[in-house]
């Protein structure tokens, strides 16, 4: 076909095409036919497709024609020739169509519904005795003709101009017993009216394909001898990189479009010549001074009109500023032994990942996100973050903080939710657990309670029912259920885990049951 990209259903059609045309020659029964039917439709749809974007072709042109008259002229005028001489054969087939249906069906036939499929006296007589089949190649070959008389003379031996031939081969063909059959003869003589109408209809798909192909092919020359690029990438382009606080940041943002296949010459003003990777020179520079620094030079990409070298300068600057640390605990001043402290540390001009961060011999610290860090400490006391930035082969110490190293304060015992104090006897009966619970502190902590007593006077004595674990048990609770009005209960002897594994005495509440 004239487009050498074929689409996968084109090619199920062509492929298609050429099986039913085989079992045509055979003589094979009506459901061939019916195929033939259904491949004809497709082959139309195919040919609405492509004639949809043939149009937004033209569309394309005529709005580079309204741009810019003078550049396009030659392309959009031979583009419109192109456009003439395919619907001129295109119509000249829909007209020999129309007409060997009607000879079947009479005046009122209609190639898109063909009531006398297997008629196969028709083609002959239409395209053959009457001479239109010749006259169809002669048509076909003038079109071709055509076609290479728009190419550029240095493409016609190109893969565009030999499509030509194989999509619009008009040649004999050899027959099964060896001898040459006219062009016109295979395609039109002795078959089927349905087949000859797919023929044609696939004759008119053609001319829609190349017509295709030849109109992409003039836009293209639009731009020959230009600049072409084959990759785009965003760039934001700041004069100076490196700002005060209370001074404007200004960047200009845009596309730029390279050539990945074309290696620049790209040197600066000192002779030195950058190194080029895809399309793109890399400026680097190491262990600049601190202050503001600007380079220039000149990139050079060879003209593909000239094939001359055309060079274009460039100019930039950056700002280099002593790095400076800031070392932040987000909970507090202060490392709490036991428990997860977090810490952000960050150090303007150096990545995160480049920084060398330590605590004292009371701790560690351990990196768990970008400038996260969380610190254990094991001792009470004063420890200290220190931060070094790895530059290159080099270690720069940038600054340390000192913190307070405590024990986590210790919570108070709660019997449910209840505070010490009058409590009606039901309530109190209707609690579960003894907890521990830190108040109004910046970590969520727990401490869970490892054992208590519950201990009551009873008349001249005191009776005590010690438990393991935080749950109130059932002897605990029938003693409570034997207090009266004004008696007391107590918990006492309270121990809880903290988070460093040690054990807290918390002590003792009491309840006086006041119902």
């Amino acid at each position: 076909m004239a487009d050498k990209k074929l689409s996968p259903r084109q090619k199920m059609i062509n492929l298609m095409y050429l099986v039913l045309t085989a079992l045509l020659a055979l003589n094979v029964s009506a459901e061939v036919l019916h195929a033939f039917v259904k491949i004809e439709q497709s082959i139309r749809k195919s040919t609405r497709i492509i004639e949809n974007k043939n149009s937004e072709l033209y569309g394309r042109f005529a709005k580079l024609y309204q741009e810019n008259p003078k550049k396009v002229k030659e392309w959009y005028d031979k583009a419109h020739g192109v456009k003439d001489h395919s619907d001129s054969l295109y119509s000249y087939i829909q007209d020999l169509k129309i007409r060997v249906v009607r000879a079947a069906d009479g005046p009122e036939g209609d190639p898109t519904n063909i009531q006398h499929k297997d008629e196969n006296n028709v083609g002959g007589q239409v395209m053959i005795l009457e001479g239109n089949g010749k006259k169809l190649k002669e048509a076909i070959l003038e079109y071709k003709k055509y076609l290479l008389s728009v190419m550029d003379p240095k493409d016609r031996n190109g893969e565009l101009a030999s499509s030509l031939d194989s999509t619009f081969d008009v040649s004999d063909v050899k027959s099964e017993d060896g001898s040459m059959v006219p062009w016109e003869a295979a395609m039109f003589d002795q078959l089927p009216l349905i087949a000859v109408v797919a023929n044609m209809s696939k004759i008119q798909n053609d001319v829609r394909m190349t017509e295709n192909s030849f109109v992409s092919y003039l836009l293209e020359k639009i731009g020959a001898g230009e600049w072409k690029f084959n990759k785009l990438e965003p760039i934001v382009y700041a004069k100076k990189g490196y700002v005060l606080q209370g001074e404007p940041y200004e960047a200009k943002i845009f596309i730029a479009a390279y050539d990945t296949t074309q290696q620049p010459i790209i040197v600066l003003d000192d002779g030195t010549q950058l190194p080029v990777e895809n399309g793109k020179g890399i400026y680097k520079v190491a262990n600049a001074p601190v202050g503001l620094h600007s380079f220039s030079g000149v990139i050079k990409l060879k003209s593909p009109a000239t094939g001359e070298y055309v060079s274009y300068p460039f100019k930039g600057e950056y700002q280099v500023a002593a790095p400076a640390v800031a070392i932040s605990p987000t909970k507090m001043n202060v490392f709490y032994i036991g428990v997860d402290n977090p810490v952000a540390i960050t150090a303007s001009g150096v990545p995160a990942d480049a920084l060398v961060v330590s605590i004292g011999p009371i701790g560690r610290i351990k990196r768990v996100g970008n400038g996260k860090y969380i610190v254990r400490v094991n001792k009470v006391g004063k420890t200290t973050v220190s931060v070094s930035a790895k530059i290159g082969d080099q270690v720069r110490r940038l600054g340390s903080m000192q913190f307070r190293c405590k024990i986590v304060p210790d919570p108070k015992p709660q019997v449910g939710n209840l505070k010490p104090g009058p409590v009606a006897k039901a309530v109190l009966l209707a609690q579960s657990f003894v907890k521990a619970q830190l108040e109004n502190f910046v970590f969520d902590l727990k401490f869970p309670v490892t054992q208590f007593t519950v201990s009551a006077t009873m008349g001249s004595f005191t009776e005590e029912h010690p438990t393991r674990g935080a749950r109130i048990t059932q002897k605990q609770k029938n003693l409570i259920r034997q207090l009266k009005r004004g008696q007391k209960v107590y918990f006492e002897n309270i121990k809880a885990r903290a988070p460093d594994g040690s054990i807290r005495d918390l002590g003792t509440i009491s309840f006086k049951i006041v119902r």
